[in-house]
């Protein structure tokens, strides 16, 4: 990615903006997906699946948008706490997919698993960006 950067004659800070905002954005729409169910059908509304689903489901609503603020307000944090609610969100997302039944298409879950893969592949640009030094 860095080489891809350098040859559009990009720093790292314009790098790392794009990344932060391509996270604080898959963040928010999915946050306010679930937010969206909750005010519209009623708290816990995803009554088709066991109730520790359907409780981790209406959660994201809030830890998502939690991950923003901390993504640009203490970085650190928010880059663990995304990559920790990716994970359990493909994890999760996958037995509901695969074991469970209870989703209808992978296609969620498809687009879910490569945002983890962008996240994972970019947490270390968005980690120490001031420590990059700047090549010309």
């Amino acid at each position: 990615m860095l080489k891809m950067a350098q040859s559009w004659n990009m720093d790292i800070n314009t790098v790392t903006k794009v990344i932060l905002a391509i996270w604080c954005l898959c963040l928010m729409l999915g946050g306010a997906t679930h937010i969206f169910d909750n005010l519209y059908f009623g708290l816990l509304p995803y009554k088709f699946v066991p109730s520790w689903l359907n409780a981790y489901w209406s959660a994201l609503g809030v830890l998502d948008l939690v991950a923003v603020l901390l993504l640009l307000k203490w970085r650190k944090p928010g880059i663990l706490l995304t990559l920790g609610i990716m994970l359990s969100d493909v994890t999760i997302n996958s037995i509901a997919f695969y074991s469970l039944g209870v989703l209808p298409e992978s296609w969620p879950l498809q687009l879910q698993t490569l945002f983890l893969g962008f996240c994972l592949g970019s947490a270390w640009l968005l980690w120490k960006p001031a420590s990059m030094p700047e090549r010309q």
